[in-house]
């Protein structure tokens, strides 16, 4: 399957270990990961280790993963994550939608324009009937852009997780495929 994803101004494809300098350098600034699951990369081993994961989850049908090029340059990534095809005997085919934007490149729209393309290849492509999405309360961003994406808020789940040593709440959105 071509995962490759051409937006009116960004090209997507999964990430390869040549990428690995460019994605080091976004993932190693600490301004990027506030509300992010991961800290940011301290050696380019992680890195490494990290586009190594990334591969394989695809090849798994467990998570799929673009980065998002801006004339050539890695500005991001977008993935589809947590992918479940089925549970005993209840068909799901669902994913969790996850991505992040290179500080410097944040409050263009890339983000939106990146995950809307990739939310509609995981419909089309990917046989995914909903897509989820969450955000800390606090990330307002993250906010404006589910409701752009047209995503509809379905839970608020308090503490959520620590990061810090400071509790956050998650709110979660879903997306179904009609």
């Amino acid at each position: 399957m071509n995962l490759e994803i051409t937006t009116e101004r960004l090209f997507l494809r999964p990430p390869i270990v040549e990428d690995v300098d460019q994605l080091f350098k976004l993932m190693s600034d600490t301004k990027l990961t506030k509300f992010l699951t991961w800290e940011a990369h301290r050696n380019i081993e992680t890195t490494i280790s990290l586009v190594h994961s990334l591969t394989e989850s695809q090849r798994n049908d467990k998570g799929y993963h673009w980065c998002l090029l801006l004339n050539d340059e890695i500005i991001g990534l977008v993935s589809l994550i947590d992918v479940r095809r089925q549970i005993r005997t209840w068909t799901l085919n669902r994913a969790e939608l996850s991505y992040w934007i290179g500080s410097s490149y944040q409050g263009n729209g890339y983000a939106t324009e990146a995950s809307k393309n990739v939310i509609d290849f995981g419909f089309k492509n990917l046989n995914l009937h909903k897509i989820i999405v969450a955000h800390a309360a606090e990330n307002v961003e993250s906010k404006r852009m589910c409701f752009k994406l047209n995503f509809s808020q379905y839970a608020v789940e308090h503490d959520a997780f620590q990061k810090c040593n400071l509790w956050h709440d998650l709110i979660w959105y879903e997306l179904l495929n009609k």
